[in-house]
């Protein structure tokens, strides 16, 4: 791979980052950096196809916003920082505002003699914009009417900067920019300071236009995201690899997941309603047609039907017609809710690939969330001696697996709804770095049900502008569908009645004999069928725990075939105990909400502590998947504390219980599954006029409120009770939970050492560099815990930790961390 694109005959002696030993021999020059950074966001521009503005108009932008992004680093004084051994930081060696000004200067007067058509709509705003990018191209973008802000003390600054910058040199560096746009020339030191004379006066016009903006379009909002995020991506691609990163085309289409689905099927040695449903389902899905002005498609199936597979292969069947309409590659996004699932739908993804023959390295399919292994791996292909081809796997470094991971570098990314819309609802540099990698796809969200209710009206507008603006296709995939789309705007990709009315595994039972109950009077009352299987699901750990502990004592006979999952319990335990609830080891499973949505197990008969209605319908996908056994009977109850109140309270909102309980109560009867459908509807139907649901029609909800910040470019503010972008957080912060390392085993003891190790060098970067080569397998041991519960020692006030000698005290191997007794929950 060439670390470079372009070399300068006449160097002008400016560098842009120093060499690896700190010295000037063999560092960059800031020319090479600037057409360099410049090259790769033109080619990350060009590559899309966008309603929001033309390819060119974005392109030009993006090509002269880069070219210029770092020039505040001709200063001398930033020139003797780069090579100052101790790095002491100055307000005269910063760069970004001398750099943001002359990016606006520039980009102002090519608008303006017509050599940049800048688009309808944008009219005097994207050099502006442009200035915000660059401005914040080492941080995290500000609320727009502060960013706008140049004080005297700024122009102060710049004035004395550009007084400190050589000219000659200066003048070799404008020249050799001027070999990749001549359009630059002009440029110079006067130029300069013409640029900070107008600045400060016309800048601060557009911090009273931004004061009043209220762009309901989101056009400003989408297209500062995305050159604040072609910029980034390309200087931080630029300073490690030099050049663009090729990411291979993904060449398969849905008739090849067919080919795969068949396969699969034909190993099967039975035949039934399911069966026939699931094949049912995957040719209606693929003989839908994917209409031009409509970008929302649903998905709506009971569980056990296949989506994974259907929502892929309609995916793909989109990506194909849209590269075909749009003469652009599009990627598949594909987002799910728990890092629970991710494992088992990643690992979905991964077979359908090898049954196609095509290589599964990261450049193909990529996992990406919080604790992913840093690790980004390509397929190189050559000849052997022997003329044979064969594949050697290239691994990257650390560092440069980071970098490629985070930018989603990638056909097909795998990931969580937490890390996809806080990707776009955000103003942190590390987040934006990949948004304009979500422009030109698809996007799968799955399980979308779990996104909470309170942000659906946000969801709906901004999923409805993306698509408009970015050229996205949404699908949205679950068994109970939620509000989140009016449904004249979306697609079904399926006739659902006609599933739901096919099916026939479970009956839904309110049962009034287990209403109101304490968790021992429940163990008490409850019996097990000896041949059949039984999941439990509660509501906190506290309950788990207490009926896993009773229902032992009541029949320790079962002490192998009982186990429990809940928050409480080590990662790498929790996914062991899964695969082996998959492999049916298990008679009893008691489980907190884990195991509720999206994962593949299948139960005789499921008991759900009484909880939202789809949460319910969610747990009744665990009994009965393939339909062979019957019906298989779905039990709610309804359990209380020692205090007499519903555990489910102290986890939801009492509306959305009262709600359940009235539509279950007016129903007095076994529900079939071939109704969960209209049970739902109707659920959600009754939420709405509970007010629930926030609408247009709400004043200044949540969701409008964020919507606002969007129109007015609020990505901060100073008062905490304003809502800005960046306060967004898909998963409220828990302020009374503490992360605690158990060291469970031996491996954890190793664990444990190297992170004391790592804790222990003084290099920052190094330290975090090292860090990353663990975390998967550190978090694999991290747990959290109430504040106020059994808290073992802090260590260095980083974590808590609960050595192997302590573990007794702390940790129990079956039920996991030993608490006070607190009622609490946790997914």
């Amino acid at each position: 791979m060439e670390k470079t694109l372009f070399f300068f005959e006449k160097p002008s002696g400016l560098y842009s980052h120093p060499a690896k030993d700190k010295t000037q021999m063999g560092a960059k020059l800031l020319e090479e950096h600037l057409v360099n950074t410049s090259f790769l966001a033109q080619k990350f521009a060009s590559e899309k196809n966008l309603p929001l503005c033309t390819t060119d108009f974005l392109v030009q932008i993006s090509k002269f916003t880069a070219l210029l992004h770092d020039i505040g680093k001709a200063t001398s004084f930033f020139q003797s920082y780069l090579f100052d051994k101790k790095k002491s930081k100055s307000r005269l060696s910063r760069h970004s505002l001398l750099s943001a000004i002359c990016v606006w200067g520039v980009l102002s007067r090519l608008i303006r003699e017509g050599k940049i058509r800048e688009d309808k709509g944008f009219e005097n705003y994207s050099a502006i914009l442009a200035f915000f990018a660059v401005l914040k191209h080492h941080g995290d973008l500000e609320a727009a009417y502060d960013m706008a802000f140049i004080g005297e003390d700024d122009i102060d600054l710049c004035y004395e900067q550009i007084e400190h910058i050589d000219k000659s040199r200066f003048d070799v560096l404008v020249s050799n920019l001027s070999t990749f746009a001549e359009e630059v020339e002009f440029l110079n030191v006067a130029m300069l300071r013409e640029f900070i004379d107008k600045a400060k006066d016309s800048i601060n016009c557009f911090r009273r236009a931004f004061r009043k903006l209220n762009d309901s379009d989101m056009k400003f909002f989408f297209f500062l995201n995305l050159l604040f995020s072609i910029l980034i991506d390309a200087d931080k691609t630029e300073a490690i690899f030099g050049t663009c990163v090729d990411i291979p085309k993904l060449n398969i289409s849905h008739l090849d997941v067919d080919r795969f689905r068949k396969s699969i099927f034909k190993k099967e040695n039975f035949e039934n309603s399911i069966k026939a449903l699931r094949d049912r389902a995957f040719e209606e899905a693929l003989s839908t047609d994917i209409y031009p002005e409509k970008r929302i498609y649903t998905l709506c199936l009971p569980t056990g039907l296949g989506k994974t597979i259907i929502s892929f292969a309609f995916a793909l069947k989109i990506k194909n017609l849209a590269q075909e309409k749009f003469k652009t590659d599009f990627r598949i996004i594909y987002s799910l809710p728990f890092l629970s699932i991710i494992e088992q739908n990643y690992n979905v993804l991964l077979q359908i690939l090898s049954f196609l023959n095509i290589a599964t390295s990261s450049d193909t399919i990529l996992k990406h969330h919080h604790l992913s292994e840093v690790e980004y791996k390509t397929k190189q292909f050559r000849k052997s001696e022997k003329e044979e081809q064969t594949n050697d796997e290239e691994a990257f470094n650390t560092d440069i697996a980071k970098l490629l991971i985070e930018g989603w570098n990638s056909n097909i990314i795998v990931t969580t709804f937490v890390q996809f819309l806080e990707s776009i609802l955000t103003n942190r540099n590390l987040n934006l770095r990949k948004f304009h990698r979500i422009a030109n796809s698809v996007i799968i969200l799955d399980e979308v049900q779990a996104i909470s209710s309170e942000y659906w009206f946000l969801c709906r507008n901004l999923l409805q502008k993306m698509c408009c603006h970015l050229n996205c296709y949404i699908i949205l995939s679950t068994a109970t569908m939620p509000f989140i789309v009016e449904k004249e705007k979306a697609v079904e990709i399926v006739k659902k009645e006609y599933y739901f009315g096919k099916t026939c595994r479970t009956d839904l039972f309110f049962d009034k004999n287990f209403s109101d109950l304490r968790i021992e009077e429940f163990a008490e009352k409850f019996t097990f069928e000896e041949d059949k299987t039984y999941l439990f699901v509660l509501n906190t750990v506290e309950s788990a725990k207490m009926l896993y502990e009773l229902i032992l004592q009541k029949y320790p006979y079962l002490e192998e075939k009982i186990t429990i999952l809940t928050t409480h319990i080590i990662p790498k335990e929790r996914l062991k105990r899964i695969e082996a609830i998959k492999n049916k080891n298990y008679k009893i499973v008691i489980s907190t909400q884990l195991v509720e949505a999206g994962v593949d197990i299948d139960f005789d008969n499921v008991i759900r502590d009484i909880a939202p209605l789809d949460s319910i319908i969610q747990a009744a996908g665990r009994a009965n998947r393939e339909g062979k056994k019957g019906k298989s009977k779905v039990t709610v109850v309804k359990l209380v504390s020692e205090k007499g109140r519903l555990f489910a309270t102290e986890v939801y909102d009492s509306i959305l219980i009262d709600v359940t309980k009235n539509i279950l109560e007016q129903y007095n009867r076994k529900i079939s599954e071939s109704e969960f459908a209209n049970l739902v509807e109707e659920y959600y139907k009754q939420l709405a006029k509970r007010g629930v649901f926030e609408t247009s029609s709400h004043e200044r909800g949540t969701s409008q409120k964020f919507i606002e910040a969007i129109c007015q470019l609020f990505y901060t503010s100073p008062d905490s009770e304003q809502v800005a972008i960046g306060s967004f957080r898909l998963i409220k912060d828990e302020p009374y939970k503490v992360d605690v390392f158990v060291e469970a085993d031996e491996e954890a003891k190793i664990i444990w050492q190297r992170f004391v190790e790592i804790c222990n060098i003084k290099d920052i970067f190094e330290r975090k560099k090292r860090f990353l080569e663990i975390r998967k397998n550190f978090y694999d041991y991290v747990i959290s815990v109430p504040k106020k519960d059994n808290i073992p020692v802090n260590f260095e006030n980083m974590i808590l930790y609960v050595p192997n000698s302590q573990l007794h005290d702390f940790y129990d191997i079956k039920t996991g961390f030993k608490t006070k007794g607190e009622s609490y929950y946790s997914f």
